[in-house]
């Protein structure tokens, strides 16, 4: 017989659900890789500033990165890759992986390529290369929200992520030294706001969803509740990973139909102490009242629809969401109950819609109600309307 102390469940247990759960080993593989791409991409540039032209980065913006410790840390706290690939399509490594025909991305990268490189160079690409496809499937096999952490279509996140180990090994040896990833953020508006204050979580956010290659307004929206048939097990699993991201017990108890003397039995041994009472968060104004308001709520709700678009129920679309949300910003201003009460208005009406920024395009929740009714034509995003708090305006002509 064991003599081993039972184990104590902490928050983190709870909310560890396979595929809904960021650990912290990926977030923190995923902060590596950044640093040393970003490094060698500098090395590389250095050798032979032609990559330029691939990496789409200069070495001395590399160095800004560096100097800037408070701003580097900051993007550097949030798990998402700040390299991007290089070839955007499944069709274009299927010209790897099956030795299809180039794409006319392909030939576009393999046209930039220096012609002189030396050997070390060849070495070195080759070797991150590799990295970067390892992270990259390491995020696709854990996470249901890999298209957004990896900065890619959810196609290209679930093609990479089936890939057999043999086929992405001969698909390297063809690729040889061609650079499989480039510089995320490209924007004046980024390096401006980089280098000329502390750059702020909000800031961060807009940026990563800017250089994701779809937008919120794009993906599914429609889930229901009511048709699950998860069981008994399943709907108590679900429901203490909501608790354990701060979902009061009485939301938890009416979403997956048991009893309030369960969840609220559930919340105490969670936490280690009661569930908030009183009313729950229901303003439809609220979303859209300030920019940092506008900001978190359309995160969440561009994270909740990912993973819907990536085979997620809505109980697990809401679940990912709220974990990859407070893994974002450190102190979350949207809380759980109110991420839920989004979701669900977004699905059951158009009192909040989706719209574009007139300016960088990114998708926001705008108001289409009787309180406040904005026009879709002439939005402006926070980001764009140097409403965050902290912004410096842009110059003009930048």
């Amino acid at each position: 017989m064991s003599t081993e102390p039972n184990h104590v469940k902490t928050v983190d247990d709870y909310k560890a659900i396979e595929r809904l759960y960021l650990p912290r080993w990926i977030a923190e593989k995923i902060r590596t890789i950044n640093y040393d791409l970003v490094d060698h991409m500098r090395e590389v540039l250095i050798s032979n500033p032609v990559f330029n032209a691939i990496y789409r980065v200069e070495v001395k913006e590399i160095d800004h990165l560096r100097r800037n410790h408070k701003s580097l840390g900051t993007l550097l706290a949030a798990p998402f890759l700040m390299l991007s690939p290089s070839l955007h399509t499944v069709e274009d490594w299927r010209c790897f992986v099956d030795a299809t025909p180039t794409t006319r991305a392909v030939d576009e990268l393999l046209r930039k390529m220096p012609a002189e490189r030396g050997g070390l160079t060849t070495q070195a690409i080759q070797l991150h290369n590799r990295q970067f496809v390892d992270v990259i499937r390491s995020v696709a096999n854990t996470s249901i929200l890999s298209a957004p952490l990896l900065g890619m279509t959810p196609d290209l996140a679930r093609y990479l992520g089936d890939l057999p180990g043999y086929k992405l090994r001969t698909a390297l040896e063809r690729i040889r030294d061609l650079p499989l990833f480039q510089w995320r953020f490209t924007t004046p508006a980024f390096w401006f706001e980089f280098t000329a204050n502390d750059l702020l979580y909000d800031q961060v956010a807009h940026h990563i969803m800017s250089t994701t290659p779809f937008r919120a307004g794009e993906l599914p929206h429609t889930a229901n509740w009511a048709d699950l048939r998860l069981g008994r097990e399943t709907h108590e699993m679900y429901a203490a990973a909501l608790m354990a991201h701060g979902c009061r017990a009485s939301t938890a108890a009416t979403l997956f139909r048991l009893p309030q003397s369960k969840t609220r039995q559930m919340y105490m041994a969670i936490h280690g102490k009661p569930s908030p009472c009183g009313n729950l968060p229901n303003s439809l104004q609220w979303f859209v009242e300030k920019p940092q308001h506008r900001l978190h709520s359309t995160v969440f709700i561009w994270l909740y629809r990912s993973a819907l678009n990536m085979g997620a129920n809505t109980p697990q679309a809401l679940i990912a969401a709220a974990d990859l949300y407070n893994q974002l910003f450190p102190s979350g201003l949207l809380a759980t109950d109110r991420g839920y009460n989004l979701t669900r208005a977004m699905a059951a009406d158009a009192r909040l819609s989706i719209a574009p920024c007139r300016e960088c395009t990114t998708h926001y929740i705008v108001s289409n109600n009787e309180s406040k009714i904005e026009m879709r034509n002439s939005f402006t995003c926070p980001s764009c309307s140097d409403t965050l708090v902290g912004r410096v305006r842009l110059p003009k002509g930048a």
